[in-house]
């Protein structure tokens, strides 16, 4: 089998496991949006998002950034949100309509393979999604080809798996009552997480003066609720909202369980860590 054979085949799962996905995350995106906006803000403000600006926003899912960079850009700026899945994108235009945004547009596109002519971007943004690409060297060209000179592109992924410790503790928890799953789509979010992984990319694809900022912090997280429902409702999609309330509350218990050690009285505290990453187009 050829490479683009295998290739394509990767792609069409991943299409299947964010459209099973997308309904857990139209669900939970209002709830998470001032989290959004906190990771957004460096993302926003490395990459240099302005008024007027033709932005490309790929992996959009749910909306984030690109709704924040329509209310940003203004009427004179155009957004263009972007996903392999549909189902990602349906809660994101429902929710464009609802803010009365008509400065954004969706596209389904594979970031590999840009519907976009040369030269014609400001800003390309990438919120948690250049992991799942398989080829991330020519998504990233893709972004150069597209930018005009002097255009910048920026993106954020996650750290390690072990300094993000709700993802962990519900990946684990899961899979004691559930069973194995897919672990190398599990694992994913966090292959770029190492220092210089990102950077090194972004260099190698050919963007110039890339900038690079870290965020590491323990997040409070409040004792007496379930937040990690969130994270399972948008990690596991159609498995977790499908399965019985049996299995449910044996997940949720092996989860309060593994939570135990980042206890610190009425609360927990629990490690994030999010790498960024933007660099500029040559040729201004």
């Amino acid at each position: 089998m050829s490479s683009d054979a295998t290739e394509d085949g990767f792609k069409e799962r991943q299409r299947q496991s964010w459209n099973d996905r997308g309904i857990g995350w139209d669900k939970r995106a209002e709830e998470m949006a001032e989290m959004a906006r906190r990771l957004n803000e460096p993302l926003l403000d490395l990459v240099g998002i302005a008024a007027g600006q033709h932005v490309l926003d790929l992996a959009s899912g749910a909306g984030e950034p690109a709704l924040t960079i329509a209310e940003l850009i203004g009427d004179t700026g155009h957004v263009t949100a972007t996903d392999l899945a549909e189902g990602m994108l349906a809660g994101a235009r429902r929710r464009a309509a609802d803010r009365g945004l008509g400065n954004i547009g969706f596209e389904i596109a594979d970031a590999e393979s840009l519907p976009f002519p040369d030269a014609g971007i400001d800003r390309v943004t990438c919120r948690f999604g250049l992991m799942f690409f398989p080829d991330k060297l020519k998504a990233l060209r893709e972004c150069l080809r597209v930018l005009k000179p002097g255009g910048r592109a920026g993106f954020m992924v996650w750290g390690p798996l072990t300094d993000n410790a709700v993802f962990q503790i519900n990946m684990a928890a899961v899979q004691e009552v559930m069973g194995p799953q897919d672990e190398t789509f599990l694992e994913m979010p966090f292959i770029l997480g190492q220092p210089g992984m990102l950077v090194g990319l972004l260099e190698q694809a050919g963007f110039t003066g890339v900038e690079e900022q870290v965020i590491q912090a323990r997040r409070k997280a409040p004792g007496d609720q379930p937040f990690w429902r969130t994270n399972l409702d948008m990690s596991f999609g159609r498995l977790w909202m499908e399965a019985g309330a049996a299995e449910r509350d044996a997940v949720e218990a092996a989860v309060v369980r593994r939570l135990q050690e980042y206890r610190e009285g009425d609360h927990y505290r629990l490690p994030v860590h999010v790498r960024y990453a933007a660099g500029g187009k040559p040729g201004a």
